[in-house]
């Protein structure tokens, strides 16, 4: 491998980087031998042994503007290639305002490594007014992931990502720590390029054929079966509609598993679990499959779907087959390996592609979007106008806003699993931009916007200056309520006088434009047209929509 360079700020001679094969290049090559060619995070002073290796081993780094956004522009980054996103942060105050993406990861059961220096060893706990002395940074991560290690060498940090990987596989998808102490970081040996090596990862685990024949029988037996699908499934999303279009059955999907089945499909009915139609549907069902999703409440909005007949379970995690629905039968395993078997045990019933009565889903259809728009009418509007105007393949980057709860999860049509980046269980506000970003980066040649509320935005604003600096065409688009509307609305639901949340709004065009972005001002009557001059933008840019509060 060749010594890494880079140009002076003057532009003088080249700056040469000293290769050391220490512990930070063993962990950043092992990651490089999995596939990983981008980071995201921000250089400090303590995590610089990992920086040193970036250019040598082809690794693109993103320096966000905030570790927040780090941890979010990872987790968009992760959603669009399917591998693991990588975050780098410094010691104490940079690991800690990771955090949020990585407890996001958490709760949407999504993979991601955080790397961060910690104190050399033997100076664990000491307050000694260390920089970036931070109590337990550790313990701290370890309460709120799935598992965060001090390690104690290189080979021990090497062996903690091959373990990830085989987790990410295997297991619910959980994000990892590795801490690794000062002086370890700067070690150079202690182990061998066989061990940066990636290794098998092994086949999928499949179901027991005793369980699964069973879970045809029922199946098959079925009238009126429904499938819904979370997460879980998204891995095994061409068999899922082959599954779907051999029952006839509807598929109706959490938001993470939107797009599931392409969602112009004639059995899709969307992401809509939160609304009353889809609860009604359900119900009716004389039997449904849950492919790899905790129907949570977050989802469900305390809806029951809960159908006229046995339900049965895929899930990676047996524990969460018992999660808010009891299933009758449950299939462990991973839905790569079990969908397929279900097909193949359906098949060996007699069910062939044609062989069973296809049923008409437009009124049920018509009532979904009849009641999206009740919900909010004019984020309804607005959604159906931008998406009437985004190319058929893009990606659409949301927040925990109004607009995309209560519009984009029911009104974008995904093609595909992962075209929606959000987060409904964790519900972090100033997600989407950073997540948008990371998404941008993974694929440059397929369409991204950014859809969400000026609340939100204002939680990520500094990261305009990264879509600028990454030359991203990504057009931002900030629908411009006055604050934060859902809970000026539940202040008025509990009649409480709007407090703390109807907030000064900036000069979004110039704001956008001081960023070196380009600036649009949009009304309804333009907003289509505005939309589309975004989208033939060239970088960044910004499209604000001022609406009312009848929401």
């Amino acid at each position: 491998m060749s010594d890494q360079t880079a140009e002076t700020t003057a532009g003088t001679a080249p700056v040469r980087t000293e290769p050391r094969h220490n512990a930070g290049y063993a962990i950043l090559a092992t990651l490089r031998n999995y596939g990983i060619d981008t980071v995201f995070g921000i250089p400090g002073t303590h995590n610089l042994e990992f920086y040193r290796h970036l250019d040598e081993l082809d690794i693109k780094p993103v320096t966000t503007r905030h570790e927040q956004g780090a941890s979010y522009g990872a987790d968009g980054w992760s959603l669009t290639t399917g591998l693991p996103g990588v975050v780098i942060t410094t010691s104490g105050p940079g690991l800690l305002n990771s955090l949020s993406g990585a407890a996001t990861a958490y709760a949407e059961s999504r993979p991601m490594i955080l790397l961060s220096p910690g104190r050399p060893r033997g100076t664990e706990f000491r307050d000694i007014g260390s920089l970036h002395e931070t109590k337990n940074p550790t313990g701290a991560v370890d309460s709120i992931i799935g598992l965060s290690r001090r390690v104690s060498s290189a080979s021990e940090a090497v062996e903690m990502i091959h373990n990830a990987f085989v987790s990410f596989k295997h297991d619910r998808p959980r994000p990892i720590h590795i801490e690794v102490p000062l002086d370890v970081l700067e070690e150079t040996g202690g182990f061998t390029e066989e061990e940066l090596r990636a290794r098998p990862l092994g086949s999928f685990q499949p179901a027991q054929p005793h369980d699964v024949a069973r879970a045809a029988n029922m199946l098959a037996a079925s009238k009126k079966p429904v499938i819904v699908a979370g997460g879980g499934s998204v891995a095994a999303h061409e068999a899922v509609l082959e599954l779907a279009e051999l029952l006839e059955a509807p598929v109706i999907t959490s938001t993470n598993g939107k797009g599931a089945i392409p969602e112009r499909h004639r059995l899709s009915l969307g992401a809509d679990l939160r609304l009353g139609t889809a609860h009604a549907f359900c119900r009716d069902a004389d039997a449904m499959l849950i492919i790899g999703s905790k129907i949570g409440e977050a989802e469900l909005w305390g809806g029951d779907i809960r159908p006229n007949g046995p339900i049965i379970r895929v899930d990676i995690e047996r524990q969460q087959m018992l999660t808010n629905i009891t299933p009758d039968l449950e299939l462990p395993g991973n839905s790569v390996a079990v969908v397929p078997q279900l097909i193949a045990a359906l098949k060996a019933e007699g069910v062939e592609s044609g062989t069973r009565a296809a049923p008409d889903l437009t009124e049920v259809f018509d009532q979904l979007d009849d009641e999206g728009r009740s919900i909010a009418p004019e984020l309804a509007k607005l959604n159906e106008i931008i998406m009437s105007v985004l190319p058929e393949n893009a990606i659409v980057g949301g927040d925990s806003s109004q607009v995309t709860y209560m519009g984009t999860t029911t009104f974008y049509r995904a093609p595909k699993p992962n075209s929606l980046l959000y987060m409904g269980t964790y519900a972090t506000l100033g997600y989407g931009l950073p997540a948008s970003i990371g998404a941008k980066i993974a694929a440059p040649e397929r369409p991204v916007v950014c859809l969400l509320g000026d609340g939100a935005l204002m939680f990520a604003i500094q990261e305009i200056m990264t879509a600028v600096e990454q030359d991203l065409d990504l057009p931002i688009i900030c629908v411009d309520n006055g604050g934060y509307g859902e809970i000026r609305a539940n202040e008025e639901d509990r009649s409480i006088a709007p407090t703390a949340v109807d907030l000064r709004q900036p000069d979004w065009v110039r704001l956008a434009e001081g960023f070196g972005a380009t600036g649009f001002s949009a009304t309804m009557d333009t907003l289509a047209e505005t939309v589309r001059q975004a989208l033939g933008t060239k970088g960044p840019s910004l499209v604000h929509l001022t609406i009312g509060r009848d929401i």
